[in-house]
């Protein structure tokens, strides 16, 4: 339908439709009940009741209108019960019994909430009502409801009122937290314990309790928890993990198990998994934001009809028809846009028709993209009316994200600074009702810059090998070069090793030999000394034989004189003995008597005795001693020897003769 601000769409025959009891002035639906074929709604302003036609699955679809209920305005009607086939009405001014065309005053004390059975035999005998302040007890007899006044106990407003197995009455304040309360033997009495943050809740404020599966559970800000008796304290409930970090604030669970919810945002049914029993947590974007806040309220008459308090009116939902009218999404690639200095546009939302008839992006189309095109958006949508704010979105740029991205309702995507490579950007949609959609791809190539391309890797490559070879090339130059200083070097070391050997071989054979010379020389010494004083000895006992000559004596003592000369004699012989110490003298100093000999003949054998003497380096004393003369006379003899030698002026004798 054309309208002044575009176009606008009336969605005939949908799952979700919205009732409005006053068409001049809008009021707040609370609640809803069906009773005796008609549709009761308490509002802001009293009660609304509508007939709904039999035979319709659908009852939204009934022909009818809503009429305000006699005297029901005037004030909030908080609460429709249905008890022992009565309607009851808790409303601003107290708790009413809806009977025909009439409202009869049960209670007119003060507001009424809500009602609460204590018993689960029909009929209920006793009920608690909770007021806005505090309980009162409502009776049931012949037919006939009637007030049980009010009990004594701890004054406040109990909105919700449940009833565990152990007969425990558990009521919550949005801005106390939970009472645990129990009532007296007569039933006239009650006492309440305020539970807060201290026994458990993650708050003290926003709680609220409801009766799933016959238990008793607790909506907070983080979930869903239940009590412990055994440690005195509330819990996270394991049989609800679906709800953890849901600001929960009303539950309902309709006849199939599953749990209508609503949060701070939104309206949604948590759909219970028989075979698993698990909860598949379903949204309704539709209504979003149009349920009442604070006094939230679910009718579940069956699956075909769902009533759920609005801020105007009722909304009705045929959920059956719901999920078989839920369609699978699909998701549409618009626009994928390159980034450089200027913006182009490489895709605008049209694939080409491949052979099956089905588009897709061909081979042909997949573009391959120059290096500076390194920076892209991609923009994506899907066809969903009426929902498409709250469809979610995940991608992935294979050849850049690990993994898919996490659902999200945003309608685009950018990358910048991609390196080069082949990608292939992948899109899916998710609705409400967790749905995924076919992925749709789109194939691009980002070519390498001009330095990384394939002909710019086979020239690094080549420089590379040639780079290799020259540096071994000329490593190997060098390692030889290397070897060959090292092995001159190796040469000098071994020559200059060599050298010091033979040093050391010729300082140790200079030093024997100059430990022999001293060793000879020492000898020579003792050698010449002996000998000379055996040849002087010999030179005495050749004057002690001459003067035993001339003794005469009688024949006894000649035979004795005879028998010394012999010894005599014998000594004599020893006289040779100087030629065997100048063989040894000659042969321990070069033939220096041989020479003395032959270079000056008129040399006699004292001379001789005296130069070998001065050879040795005695001194005058002990040639004295040795030649049995006076150190005169041995001073004498050197003169002598001076003459016949050719010793000059400044020379002495000693150092002529060690010259020879």
């Amino acid at each position: 339908m054309a309208s002044d601000n575009g176009i606008s769409v009336i969605s005939y025959g949908s799952a979700v439709r919205y009732l409005r009891p006053n068409l001049e002035n809008e009021v707040t639906g609370l609640s809803s009940l069906i009773f005796d074929h008609k549709l009761y709604l308490s509002s802001s302003n009293g009660v609304y009741v509508a007939p709904i036609s039999k035979g319709l699955k659908d009852q939204s679809r009934s022909l009818s209108s809503f009429s305000l209920f006699p005297k029901s305005d005037g004030g909030e009607a908080w609460l429709l019960e249905e008890l022992n086939g009565r309607l009851l009405l808790g409303h601003n001014k107290g708790l009413f019994q809806i009977q025909d065309q009439a409202l009869l005053p049960l209670s007119n004390r003060t507001g009424t909430w809500n009602v609460l059975p204590l018993s689960s035999v029909y009929p209920v005998e006793q009920a608690l009502v909770g007021t806005y302040q505090g309980l009162e007890l409502l009776n049931y007899q012949n037919g006939i409801f009637q007030s049980g006044g009010q009990l004594r106990g701890f004054v406040d407003s109990y909105r919700f009122l449940e009833l565990d197995e152990k007969n425990t009455i558990w009521a919550s304040h949005p801005y106390r937290g939970i009472y645990r309360m129990r009532l007296a033997a007569n039933r006239h009495a009650y006492d309440a314990v305020l539970l807060t943050k201290k026994n458990g809740l993650p708050s003290d404020y926003q709680n609220f309790l409801f009766k799933i599966k016959d238990q008793i559970v607790f909506a907070t800000e983080k979930g869903l928890y239940t009590y412990d008796y055994a440690k005195n304290a509330f819990v996270k409930s394991a049989d609800y993990k679906e709800f953890d970090g849901l600001t929960i604030r009303y539950l309902k669970e309709d006849k199939e198990g599953n749990i209508w919810y609503c949060t701070d945002k939104y309206v949604g049914v948590a759909q219970y998994d028989a075979k698993n029993k698990t909860y598949q947590l379903i949204k309704f974007p539709e209504i979003e934001g149009m349920n009442t806040s604070g006094f939230d309220h679910i009718n579940t008459f069956d699956k075909n009809n769902i009533y759920i308090g609005a801020e105007k009116g009722i909304i009705h939902i045929n959920y059956e028809k719901y999920i078989q009218e839920a369609r699978k999404p699909l998701v549409l690639l618009s626009q994928v846009t390159a980034k450089s200095a200027q913006d182009s546009i490489l895709f605008a939302g049209y694939f080409t028709k491949n052979s099956t008839g089905a588009y897709e992006q061909l081979r042909a189309d997949r573009l391959e993209l120059a290096s500076k095109f390194n920076s892209f958006q991609f923009a994506f949508s899907s066809p969903s009316f009426g929902i498409h704010e709250h469809m979610e979105f995940s991608y992935q740029l294979v050849g850049y994200d690990e993994n898919w991205s996490t659902w999200e309702n945003i309608a685009e995507k950018s990358y910048t600074n991609l390196p080069s490579g082949k990608y292939r950007f992948q899109i899916r949609v998710r609705n409400n009702l967790n749905q995924i959609s076919e992925t749709v791809s789109y194939d691009f190539t980002i070519l390498p810059p001009w330095y990384l391309s394939i002909w710019a890797k086979l020239v690094y490559i080549l420089l590379g090998a040639l780079s290799i070879y020259l540096f071994f090339k000329v490593q190997k130059q060098v390692w030889k070069k290397q070897q060959l200083q090292y092995e001159k070097k190796m040469a000098q070391l071994r020559y200059i090793h060599q050298l010091e050997i033979e040093k050391s071989e010729k300082e140790i054979v200079k030093l024997n030999n100059e430990k022999l010379e001293q060793e000879v020389l020492v000898k020579t010494k003792e050698l010449a000394s002996a000998s000379m004083q055996l040849l002087e000895n010999s030179g005495t006992l050749v004057k002690v034989r001459d003067e035993l000559a001339k003794i005469e004596g009688s024949e006894e003592e000649a035979s004795e004189l005879k028998r010394i000369n012999n010894l005599l004699k014998d000594v004599e012989k020893n006289s040779a003995n100087w030629d065997q110490f100048a063989l040894h003298f000659d042969e321990l100093n070069d033939g220096f008597l041989n020479k003395l000999k032959s270079n000056h003949e008129g040399l006699s054998r004292n001379d001789l005795k005296v130069c070998a003497y001065l050879k040795l380096n005695f001194t005058t004393k002990q040639i004295a001693q040795l030649q049995n003369i006076t150190v005169r006379g041995v001073e004498i003899h050197r003169y002598r020897l001076r003459k016949k030698l050719p010793v000059g002026k400044d020379q002495s004798l000693s150092d002529f003769l060690n010259e020879i």
